[in-house]
C-alpha cells in the first residue's frame, strides 16, 4: 500500500520531492519508520504517533514490534516519536522499549510522551495537537 501511495505522491507536481516527510499513527506510525528505513535517502524525516503493530498484550508483541521498528534504523536522519500515556494498546514501557531497540540498532530519534485528557486515551494523542505542537515544530525546523 505504501508503494502505491508513494508512487502517486511522487507523480504530483505540487510535491517537492526533496522535502517529503512521512508520518503515521498506530500501524501507520510503525510502517512509516520501517518504510523510511528501507528507503533511507527518500525522506527528510519521520513522525511516529503511537506506532505499533501488535498491542502489548499479545504474546508476540515485543518480537513483532521491535523487529519492525529495527527495520527503520537504516534511516539515518532524526525521527520523532509521540506517544500518549494510558494507551490501551501500547504501554509507555513497551513503546520506550521499541524506541530503545530502534536506537540500539542505529536509528536516530526523540521520544516524547504526554498525558492525554480522559481515561485510557493515550492512543488518541494525535487528536490533541496542543500537547505536541511545540515538539513537532522544533522537529520540522530541524529537518528543513
Amino acid at each position: 500500500d505504501l508503494e502505491a501511495v508513494m508512487a502517486h505522491v511522487r507523480r504530483r507536481s505540487d510535491v517537492v520531492q526533496s522535502k517529503i516527510l512521512l508520518a503515521g499513527q498506530s500501524r501507520g506510525g510503525i510502517l512509516s519508520v520501517a518504510y523510511a528505513g528501507e528507503r533511507p535517502d527518500a525522506f527528510v524525516g519521520v513522525v511516529n504517533f503511537v506506532g505499533g503493530w501488535m498491542g502489548d498484550r499479545c504474546a508476540n508483541a515485543v518480537a513483532i514490534n521491535t523487529a519492525t521498528f529495527k527495520r527503520g534504523a537504516k534511516f539515518q536522519r532524526p525521527t520523532l516519536w509521540l506517544y500518549g500515556e494510558a494507551d490501551p494498546f501500547y504501554t509507555l514501557s513497551h513503546s520506550k522499549g521499541n524506541f530503545d531497540a530502534f536506537v540500539a540498532a542505529g536509528g536516530k530519534g526523540r521520544f516524547e510522551s504526554y498525558w492525554v485528557p480522559g481515561q485510557s486515551t493515550g492512543h488518541a494523542v494525535i487528536a490533541h495537537p496542543k500537547l505536541w505542537t511545540d515538539h513537532l515544530t522544533q522537529y520540522l525546523e530541524s529537518v528543513k
